[in-house]
Parts: structure tokens; sequence; C-alpha cells
């Protein structure tokens, strides 16, 4: 059991991080985390699900730590791996940023994660950083797979709109959320923990529809498609499909004589 909470700690360590922003109550909360685990593990009934079930008892601690004390999300900014993020930052990615940019990127989207609501901060980490499915995150949230990816489309979204308010544009997320990664890692993991897939932050074109209904833009669409329904007349209705008809006749007609010839 001991030998198991040694493996465990590290990823856990980084995990709680992530979700506090703050070493001291991250060490806290994890050593209260595995205890649990050693407590509770014989009721773990699927082992390989074991760390998405150690990670659900993390994410109960974080929430009874803010629900029970009732405190605010003090970021102390505190920075694991900033010898590695310096080295790191000096290399050219190819990502069309020089090193300060870089650095202010950096700075920026830790800011902008730091704002963010627990539910948001966990989801993103639990996608782009511990790479769980939405089917996964879903059964991690107790909800469905599609309220998953909605809020995954809403938390990037707050991300993005944080970038664009700052002067970056909205394509530099994924190397922000990268250059997070690399700021949350204790400096003895690698950097391929710390790097995010381009494919985690997709999610569907169902999930952005919804997820999209509770933005600007998609109010201003929501508005212009009731305004266009309600012009709309059963005179309209019928001119659209005489030309429907029309165009399907023209195919058939086409492909006669395309046989015939």
């Amino acid at each position: 059991m001991g030998r198991l909470a040694e493996l465990a700690e590290p990823r856990l360590l980084t995990y709680i991080f992530r979700l506090t922003l703050s070493h001291d109550l991250a060490e806290e909360l994890c050593q209260k985390t595995l205890v649990k685990m050693v407590q509770s593990l014989k009721t773990l009934e699927n082992v390989d699900r074991f760390w998405n079930w150690l990670l659900r008892h993390a994410m109960g601690e974080v929430q009874h730590y803010y629900r029970d004390r009732k405190r605010r999300r003090e970021v102390e900014g505190e920075l694991l791996n900033q010898e590695y993020f310096e080295q790191y930052v000096s290399r050219n990615h190819h990502d069309g940023l020089d090193e300060a940019e870089r650095i202010e990127l950096s700075d920026i989207i830790y800011d902008a994660i730091a704002q963010l609501r627990l539910t948001y901060r966990n989801i993103l980490v639990l996608r782009c950083y511990e790479e769980l499915s939405f089917a996964e995150i879903g059964r991690f949230l107790d909800c469905k797979e599609l309220r998953a990816r909605v809020l995954f489309f809403r938390a990037k979204h707050a991300l993005k709109r944080h970038l664009s308010q700052r002067g970056f544009k909205r394509d530099t997320l994924l190397t922000g959320l990268g250059l997070f990664g690399i700021l949350t890692l204790p400096t003895r993991e690698g950097a391929a923990a710390a790097s995010v897939k381009g494919a985690s932050l997709n999610i569907g074109v169902a999930a952005t529809i919804a997820g999209s209904l509770g933005t600007r833009l998609g109010v201003a669409v929501v508005t212009t498609t009731s305004a266009f329904l309600a012009a709309v007349t059963s005179q309209h209705v019928i001119v659209c499909l005489v030309v429907v008809v029309v165009v399907l006749v023209g195919i058939a007609i086409a492909n006669l004589f395309v046989a015939l010839d």
C-alpha cells in the first residue's frame, strides 16, 4: 500500500495543484486523498478505473475544502517548474511567438485559468492533461457526455475570450494550455506530461451549438434565426418546395441524358 501511494502521489499532486494553484494546499489535500485511498481501496471494483476513482476522491477533497470553509480561491502564483519553463520558452517552437510573447502568454493563461470557476478548471485539467474521453468525464462528473462536452466548450470559450481581450489571437489557446501545463508540473516529471493535443479541444457540432447558446454569438444566432422563422410564411415554404422539386427533376433529366448518351 505504501508503494502504491508512492507511485500515485506525483500525478495526484499535479492534478490537485492545477485545481487549487496553491502548492501547500495541494500537498495537504493530496495526503488526505492518499489516506482515503488506503481506507477505501477495497471498494474499488474495477482496477482499470483506478485513476479515475482516485481523481474523483481528490476532487471531493478540493470541493470539501472550499465548501466547508467557504474560502475564496486564492492564487499564490507558485511555479513548480520555473527552471524548465525558462529553458522551454527560450527555444523556437515554430508557433510564431518569440520568447517575450511566450512568457506574456503564460502569465495571461495562468491568470485566466485562476479566474475560472472550479468546474471549468477541473474539466480542462481532466480533458487536456489527464486525457480523459468525454464519456469518462461524464461518468466522473455524474452527467451525460453531451453535458461534459458543453462544459468543456464554455471553459475553452472563456479562455479564448480572455486571450483576445489581452491582445492574443484565439488560435494561441493550444500553446497557452501547453505553457500552463509546464508551469504546473513538478520538476521531476517530463515535458511530455504537459503537452496538450489539438484533438483534445474538439467537442463536436452538437456540443458547439449547445454550448454557444449561452454566449453572445449564440444569443445573436438564436435571435436572428427566430426573426427569420417569424418572417417565413406558407408562401415562402411553397416556393422553396417548388424550387427543390425543379432542381431534383433537372438532375434526374440530366442523368437520363447521360445514360442514353
